[in-house]
């Protein structure tokens, strides 16, 4: 965590596109094996060994401080479990922290994996999925900054309205490839998807491509074109990264980001900020600057 910040000037300077980070409140010791990302169910780190256990920043304040440090980076969690929180303190301090980064915050958002965090909390696990489509509508209408009002089947919102709100509304990218998920996501402006096989990617994202053109039919069919106005973004992560030739792949499916996995996925669970800033920069020329002068 202090080396956060020279890690994101130095990302804003080597022409990145933003940083994003996970988000646990904390890790239970004992969990069950339902992690979605291993054949295993087991996370890349072991609740028995501390080393392995990352510090996760709450991401609106990280967000937040970063963007004071930076000028052109967005920031983003990859995901934000939003059904673990209250709807109204989730609007205020996305709002907040949106607000003072001169509006380079991206709500990345997804339903959760962990039982175990809700149960902690008191956050019902059955309902996350739908308490999730309410509260994004929740916060929608507060960041307009006028009187607001809600009445949903999870929640009740009386009229009230909330200030400081951000100048435009803060991106929502949905995770998760269940078809709730890419219906939410394809409603949304863009979706989030990670640790995939080329061949698996392929049909989710024309899956998803698809869900989205229905969106935005249905939307002019309702009230004019306000989806089809919007750049629609996939965010997709292989589990290897690409070369030039595989981003252009990318590219053509659709994608629109991808990211590289961070030292501490790659078996560097600690490192100097010098062995940070030699990878990053070499990251830069070789697939940054070089992808940028392909596709010129």
């Amino acid at each position: 965590p202090e080396q956060l910040i020279e890690v994101a000037r130095l990302a804003d300077r080597l022409g990145f596109a933003g940083i994003t980070y996970g988000d646990h409140l904390v890790k239970p010791v004992a969990y069950a094996q339902t992690y979605l990302y291993s054949e295993d169910g087991r996370p890349p780190w072991d609740p028995k060994d501390p080393a392995w256990t990352p510090p996760y920043a709450d991401p609106w304040i990280l967000g937040a401080v970063l963007a004071q440090a930076t000028t052109r980076l967005r920031f983003m969690p990859y995901v934000y479990v939003l059904p673990l929180r209250d709807p109204v303190m989730v609007a205020k301090q996305l709002a907040t922290a949106a607000f003072f980064a001169q509006d380079r915050i991206v709500l990345g958002v997804g339903s959760g994996w962990l039982k175990e965090e809700f149960e902690l909390v008191g956050a019902d696990w059955g309902t996350r999925g739908a308490r999730l489509d309410e509260m994004l509508e929740i916060i929608r209408l507060l960041h307009q900054g006028g009187n607001v009002e809600y009445h949903g089947k999870h929640y009740t919102l009386p009229p009230c309205r909330m200030r400081p709100v951000p100048s435009r509304p803060v991106p929502v990218m949905v995770g998760g490839h269940s078809d709730r998920a890419l219906q939410r996501a394809a409603h949304a402006d863009g979706w989030l998807g990670v640790d995939y096989a080329w061949d698996d990617l392929v049909p989710v994202v024309r899956r998803l491509l698809g869900l989205r053109e229905d969106a935005v039919r249905r939307e002019e069919d309702r009230r004019g074109a306000a989806l089809a106005g919007k750049r629609f973004q996939v965010f997709a992560v292989l589990k290897q990264f690409p070369d030039l030739d595989g981003l252009r792949r990318l590219a053509d499916l659709g994608v629109t980001a991808t990211q590289d996995y961070a030292w501490f996925y790659k078996d560097v669970p600690s490192s100097s900020f010098e062995h940070k800033r030699g990878t990053m920069e070499r990251f830069a020329e070789e697939t940054i600057d070089a992808f940028a002068r392909a596709t010129a």
